[in-house]
């Protein structure tokens, strides 16, 4: 095995490995960019298809589930983000004898 597909391999383990550990629910693919996909030439990788998908960016990976969908990641960390605090004005009362009419 060359250092490319070492190197190539470890990452896409690393990948597969991050899934395992934050998604319950078990992966079914791992998906690279076509242009990948033929320059490394696995078809299946610890029991999983590899597959070409242009979606997946040039030099990524992405691991398939059932739980999964293209864009959902940003949408799910935008209904998950800290809100901003909101700015409410308020106003001191005035004390005995200040104020208007005092």
């Amino acid at each position: 095995m060359s250092g490319f597909e070492s190197k190539n391999l470890a990452a896409i383990r690393a990948a597969l490995d991050q899934h395992n550990a934050t998604c319950p629910v078990a992966a079914n693919a791992i998906l690279l960019n076509p242009v990948d996909h033929a320059l490394i030439g696995w078809d299946e990788l610890w029991g999983l298809p590899v597959l070409a998908d242009e979606r997946v960016p040039t030099k990524r990976v992405r691991i398939q589930c059932d739980g999964s969908a293209f864009g959902i990641e940003d949408e799910v960390a935008d209904a998950v983000a800290p809100q901003q605090p909101v700015e409410v004005p308020y106003v001191v009362p005035a004390g005995p004898g200040e104020g208007p009419g005092a």
